[in-house]
């Protein structure tokens, strides 16, 4: 089958949002110059807007206007809402005088004097909006256009230009709603050049927000007001933009129908491109054959392919041979490709990609002695990391650890193309690392040659194998690669300790972390990052057990990141409720809530608050404070468990705290206390049979042996008769709750009597 369409890149989003925002000439514009063209273009009311912009070479003589607007008495008296409205058109009348003298900033202030005295005067946000954008006033212009935008909800351009200057500031679900709403006007024909270009908008904003069906729906617009001009009226500006912009040409379009699944359309599309020759044939051959093949056409599709093959392009990468593939596939021949493939190389042997594809089909079918000739010559020629990846794949099935080393070692040295072949080469890695018997031998070829005081393990190999290692949680050889890589590189240390410490910290293994992290902490070179080494070490004190040390490493990070840095001030709180030190835990997590409003700790903060009051016996005020983080984050997953397993282990609410419960789980289906909490709500709701494998799965989870979880599973069992797994589970629970760092005597206690009278 055809390559799935990748997802849209930052580059790609940077360039449909200008061109939704500017459209082709505004692309060369510098930004301040694209401001004031956007406003002029899409704001200007009248001529007097326009002065904003270009200064006249002329300037009346006008006397200066009077402080106030003058209050001329009524012949008969007013009621209120009509003097509000007579003095918002004073104020309105004192800012177009102003701006006429182009006193710009003293005529915004009286167009905002006359919308706070009367809010629903359409025509001053009309006047005001373009002068705050001319201002660089963005974001006073957005609030009045977004007001403006309420009072007249059917206004189409007014939507339109709201929302593509939403687009420009990032805020494209915003500008996406907005420009929905001006396309549904029924004041907006649907036969326009308005609703074309609405229709353009959206086209792009979907496309940003990978949106594909939704863009091809719109793009349909635009190709039948492309195909047929007539019948939308375009005029010949309309038509010329859409015949120019790069994002609106029948090669784009046709693309987007190929993204959406819809061949058919984009076959049209593409020969339309093909018929203008305005671009590289060969480009849209290739799409040409991928729409062809989907429409289960493939003669057809191999005749195109063949266009962009005779070009010898190479701008779609392997993606093309792969294609090749697919289509011969399909034919039943399968067996040709690597024939046509050596054809092809033989006749484009410069193209490096194609080299190596080759190759790899070799590797494929055992060939691995033309293989490994084939990937050599091409490296000889240029180096590439696609080539060490598949030299890699190849020693891997031939399990020679040697070679695969030195292979895996070249990639990684080749830093500046690591992030194009991550994917090949995680994979690759992944390969390596479920192959036990290869990953013993890559460790001992390692460990052999980093033996001495001149080891022959040079750096890239030193970390590879330290990953390798980690990832097969073999901690020990993983310690000495990264020590022999901190060695071999001093400009990397920072970043090995780092990856050594927390690797530590994962497995569990905290007195080891605490020493590898006061080497870190006490090497010169890396004075710069002490602050970040101190930070890792009271976590990895304070799991160790000793809190005395944990709170001193807060006293040294402090003196280095500063005594109100909120990571360590939150640190120091956590310190304390970790060592169960409530009363010291609770006034830090307080002080951390009130100095760092919307930060995103504060929400931790106010979970760690709850369960300490519920430990301590005051189960209604934990509640209250996770009642409160629900109304702010209703889909929040960790608030609805917490919440839903407080209700549940009371007895109350439990439908609520089942639906609560479950929508965590749909967020996070693999997590163990989510897992536990509805196990626990199933059994309260008298269901122990539903209830077990939720509790089963989450025991066999890495962070599932929790002396609770096992007490549930126990009592679910014991409730359906299943006393032998009861007492089972209810010994592993006393087990590890007794072996706990802070012991529960409750929970203790709890599980001791119900062994006594089991």
């Amino acid at each position: 089958m055809t390559q799935p369409p990748r997802r849209i890149g930052l580059s790609r989003r940077i360039g449909l949002v200008l061109s939704i925002a500017f459209g082709g000439m505004l692309l060369w514009m510098s930004p301040a110059s694209a401001y004031r063209q956007l406003a002029q273009d899409e704001f200007a009311p009248s001529d007097a807007t326009h002065r904003l912009f270009r200064r006249s070479d002329f300037r009346l003589d006008v006397a200066q206007p009077p402080e106030q607007p003058e209050k001329l008495k009524p012949a008969r008296e007013r009621d209120a809402d009509g003097q509000k409205r007579i003095d918002a058109m004073g104020w309105f009348m004192k800012g177009r005088f102003l701006e006429q003298r182009e006193e710009f900033k003293a005529a915004l202030e009286a167009y905002e004097r006359a919308v706070q005295i009367d809010p629903a005067a359409v025509e001053v946000y009309r006047a005001l909006i373009p002068l705050a954008f001319g201002l660089n006033e963005a974001d006073k212009a957005m609030k009045y256009a977004l007001k403006a935008v309420e009072l007249t909800p059917d206004d189409f351009l007014l939507l339109q230009r709201v929302g593509i200057n939403l687009a420009t500031k990032d805020k494209v679900p915003e500008a996406i709603q907005l420009i929905e709403q001006a396309s549904r006007s029924p004041k907006l024909d649907k036969l326009s050049g308005q609703y074309v270009a609405i229709m353009r908008d959206l086209a792009f904003l979907y496309l940003i927000t990978s949106q594909v069906e939704k863009s091809a729906d719109a793009f349909e617009v635009v190709f039948d007001a492309k195909t047929n001009p007539e019948k939308f009226h375009l005029d010949f500006q309309m038509k010329s933009e859409l015949e120019k912009h790069q994002r609106t040409t029948y090669e784009a379009i046709g693309q987007v129908f190929l993204e959406a699944k819809r061949p058919d359309r984009a076959i049209v599309a593409l020969e339309r491109a093909a018929s203008a020759k305005k671009t590289k044939p060969g480009n849209i051959s290739f799409s040409l054959a991928q729409a062809y093949l989907m429409t289960e056409r493939p003669d057809k599709s191999l005749e195109h392919l063949q266009t962009y093959f005779d070009a010898q392009l190479q701008s779609k990468g392997k993606a093309a041979y792969q294609l090749l593939a697919d289509i011969l596939k399909v034919q039943g021949k399968s067996d040709d490709l690597i024939s046509r493939l050596e054809q092809l190389a033989e006749k484009d042997q410069h193209n490096q990609t194609l080299q190596f594809f080759l190759a790899r089909q070799y590797v494929e079918a055992n060939r691995f002695d033309d293989a490994e000739a084939r990937f050599k010559k091409t490296l000889e020629r240029e180096k590439g990391i696609e080539g060490y990846i598949g030299l890699a794949s190849l020693y891997r099935r031939q399990n020679k650890p040697a070679e695969l080393l030195q292979a895996l070692s070249q990639a990684f040295s080749r830093e500046s193309e690591l992030e194009k072949a991550a994917v090949d080469l995680e994979s690759e890695l992944q390969a390596v690392g479920a192959d036990e018997k290869l990953v013993a031998g890559l460790l001992e070829v390692g460990a052999k040659q980093s033996e001495g005081d001149s080891p022959k393990l040079d750096f890239a190999s030193s970390v590879l194998l330290a990953k390798i290692a980690t990832q097969n949680k073999l901690y020990d050889p993983a310690e000495k690669f990264y020590r022999l890589g901190i060695k071999l590189r001093r400009d990397r240390a920072a970043t090995l300790y780092d990856e050594l410490a927390r690797m530590l910290l994962e497995a569990r293994k905290f007195g080891d972390a605490v020493k590898v992290l006061d080497d870190a902490i006490n090497e010169p070179s890396l004075k710069n990052n002490r602050a970040a080494f101190w930070f890792l070490q009271t976590q990895a004190r304070e799991m160790a057990g000793d809190t005395a040390g944990a709170l001193a490493a807060i006293v040294e990070g402090r003196k280095l990141a500063g005594e109100d840095n909120p990571l360590f001030l939150f640190q120091e709180a956590w310190i304390h409720y970790h060592a169960h030190q409530w009363d010291q835990a609770v006034p830090l997590f307080e002080k951390f809530i009130e100095k760092n409003p919307g930060h995103r700790l504060s929400r931790q903060c106010q979970f760690s608050l709850s369960n300490i009051h519920v430990q301590k016996g005051d189960i209604r005020k934990g509640e209250e404070i996770l009642e409160k983080v629900l109304v702010e984050a209703p889909d929040d997953p960790s608030v609805n468990n917490d919440l839903g397993y407080l209700y549940a282990d009371q007895g109350k609410h439990l439908e609520k705290a089942r639906g609560m419960i479950e929508k965590a789980l749909k967020a996070e289906p693999d997590n163990a206390a989510y897992q536990d909490s509805m196990g626990w709500v199933l059994f309260k709701l008298g269901k122990p049979a539903e209830a077990i494998p939720f509790l089963e799965k989450a025991v066999q989870t890495p962070r599932g042996t929790d002396a609770t979880i096992f007490d549930h599973l126990g009592d679910c069992q014991h409730a359906l008769g299943q006393k032998d797994k009861a007492i089972e589970n209810w010994q592993k629970a006393l087990k590890d709750a007794k072996a706990d760092k802070t012991p529960d005597p409750k929970l203790i206690e709890k599980i001791e009597e119900k062994l006594k009278q089991k």
